[in-house]
């Protein structure tokens, strides 16, 4: 881990944030965005993972985001981290020193919340060819009102609007009646948190922080819960992840040149 943290003017691209106390044993042997060396930043308690890069704007290009999960994946097998989206660049060393001695408090408050734990993915989707179609043969009401401004030919622009209205209402509310029940079921194993349905197919989009040793656990319960759900609902599990869900690092630091997530 020898490294002189000065000889390098170039900006530095964050992976994460880790304990101080776990950078001895940390075994850095993986390439970094650029084919860049990957090292850490200390500063305190805390320490920030980082490779040298160009100040100029990262795109999300397949080799870039794998580069970036790449050094996630290598650091999460080994230490408890803050996972830093993809694409945040300071503008020196300096800089990130910073950000970690503005931030430390905070930043050790939510690495004890997160020590030990992982992100699994819950998606829940409708295998249906025509979800607008499936919700008015399952919803009487839904359907009487489909038939109602049908009757008399062609409907008015006003009718469609209404009609696609009620069928979005509907839609949410039997989202967020799957995502109470998951949540029932999930939250003995995890903490669970509800995210935005991507799609109209898309019925379930959870996020849960497990301990790393109860994923067995976290998969019985998530077997558990699928005949709760509607039968046309199919659910895949992914993951582990970094906790990307569940921290929050307000990191500002050339923000601009960069916000894609995981």
């Amino acid at each position: 881990m020898a490294r002189d943290e000065n000889s390098s003017p170039q900006g530095k691209y964050l992976y994460s944030v880790v304990p101080a106390e776990a950078v001895d044993k940390l075994n850095l042997e993986v390439t970094g965005i650029g084919e860049a060396e990957v090292h850490p930043l200390v500063c305190g308690a805390l320490a920030a993972i980082v490779s040298d890069v160009e100040p100029t704007e990262l795109r999300p290009e397949r080799k870039n985001l794998a580069a970036h999960s790449a050094v996630m994946r290598t650091l999460m097998d080994q230490t408890n981290l803050l996972p830093v989206a993809f694409g945040i660049v300071a503008g020196s060393e300096r800089e990130v020193r910073e950000l970690l001695a503005d931030h430390e408090s905070e930043m050790v408050e939510q690495l004890e919340g997160v020590k030990g734990m992982v992100e699994m993915g819950v998606r829940g989707t409708l295998q249906v060819d025509d979800v607008f179609k499936y919700f008015v043969e399952k919803l009487p009401d839904l359907r009487q009102m489909r038939d109602e401004i049908y009757s008399g030919g062609e409907p008015s622009r006003e009718e469609k609007i209404e009609l696609g209205q009620t069928f979005a209402e509907l839609l949410e509310e039997f989202q967020g009646e799957c995502a109470d029940s998951a949540v029932e079921h999930l939250q003995s194993v995890g903490r669970v948190r509800v995210n935005d349905p991507r799609s109209e197919e898309e019925a379930l989009n959870l996020a849960v922080l497990v301990p790393r040793d109860a994923i067995e656990s976290f998969t019985q319960a998530v077997n558990e819960l699928a005949p709760a759900l509607d039968e046309k609902i199919e659910l895949t599990v992914t993951g582990p992840w970094p906790p990307y869900n569940f921290v929050d690092l307000r990191i500002q630091a050339e923000e601009e040149e960069g916000e894609e997530a995981r």
